[in-house]
Parts: C-alpha cells; structure tokens; sequence
C-alpha cells in the first residue's frame, strides 16, 4: 500500500489491468487444459471409421474422450457428401479455435495500454518533484529530487512487470491456438481423404 500511494493515482489503473491480466491467463489456462487434442491411437481410430470400419463405436468412443470436439466429430461423420462435411468440419474447427481465442486480445491491450500508463504516472511524478523544487528557496534539496525521482519511477517498473508477463502469456496462448488449430485441420484432412479412398463416394 505504500508503493501504490508513493507512485501516485496512476498506480490504481495500473493495480486494475494487472488483475485483469491475471484472471485472464487463469482463464485462459483453465480453458487450454480442459481442451485436449486428439490423441495418435484415437486419430488412427477416427481415420479407419472414415473408411467405414466401426463408425459408430469409435464415434462413440471419441465423444466420450473428447466431449469438446463434439462439433467436429459430428461434421466429420455426419450426413452429406463429402464436401458439404469438409465445409462443416471447417465451420466447427473454426468455432473450436474461436472458443481458445477468446480474451487473449485482452492481454495485448494491457501489454501495450500498462507502459503507457506507467511512463504517465513517471511523467506527472517529475513534472510534480520539479514544481516542488523551483518553488523551494534556497539551495536544491537533493534529498527531495532522489525522492521524487525514485517515486516517479515506481509506476514504470510497474507498468513493465504487468506488460511482461501479458506479451509473454499472448505469446504462449497464440502458439497453442495455432497448434491446436493445424492439429484438429489435419485430423480433418485425414478423416475425409480416408473416407474419399474407400469409395463411397465418387472422387
């Protein structure tokens, strides 16, 4: 509490974002670990059900693996030729990845909008410490410049400590988006090319 009062009123929307940018990862932490890809064994599964052999079974079994791609099993395997499926297992990839990306634009909000406040607050904090000292008579207290340096500085470090962890979270998020993304598009891809080899549908 002393650190927030020394670094001035800045420091309150600064104390904001950085619980924003700590629920968000929290959130966006629970929602990646709660959304596991498909595994190798259950792929190769999902690909011999795309030629026709124990459909319903291993649907069954993948429904009940991976609940949250219900959308994509059910493109995959549902009524249709095999373009109207691809273009609903796009759809369902799509809104399985929208899903993941949900909040993290929060976090390059804060990693961009934090600095800014924090380099304010600095620049409020000197313009305050130097109306102090050209009002005061006599001979520059130093003692009173360090300070208020020293306390004009509290909310740019401030505001680097929550931009830090912002870019790199953003950073770590967005490259699990984009593999869980490749991953679900490939089993897609191998589902319908599998299905497109039986047969049962004319190339």
């Amino acid at each position: 509490m002393q650190l927030i009062e020394e670094g001035g009123l800045v420091m309150w929307p600064l104390i904001a974002i950085s619980v924003l940018v700590v629920a968000v990862i929290l959130d966006r932490l629970l929602v990646f670990t709660t959304q596991p890809l498909v595994d190798p064994e259950l792929e190769s599964r999902l690909v011999a059900a795309g030629r026709g052999e124990a459909t319903k079974e291993t649907l069954a079994t993948a429904l009940e693996l991976r609940p949250t791609l219900r959308p994509l099993f059910e493109a995959l395997f549902g009524d249709g030729t095999k373009k109207t499926r691809e273009g609903l297992a796009a759809i369902a990839i799509e809104e399985i990845v929208r899903g993941l990306d949900r909040r993290i634009g929060v976090l390059g909000m804060a990693a961009r909008v934090a600095p800014l406040l924090g380099l304010l607050g600095t620049v409020i904090g000197m313009i305050q410490t130097f109306s102090r000292l050209s009002a005061a008579s006599g001979a520059i207290d130093m003692t009173m410049l360090a300070d208020g340096i020293w306390q004009a500085l509290l909310t740019t470090a401030t505001g680097l400590l929550i931009a830090i962890p912002a870019v790199i979270a953003q950073s770590g998020f967005l490259r699990r988006e984009d593999h869980v993304n490749f991953a679900l598009a490939r089993l897609a891809n191998r589902v319908l090319m599998a299905d497109a080899a039986s047969g049962d549908e004319p190339a």
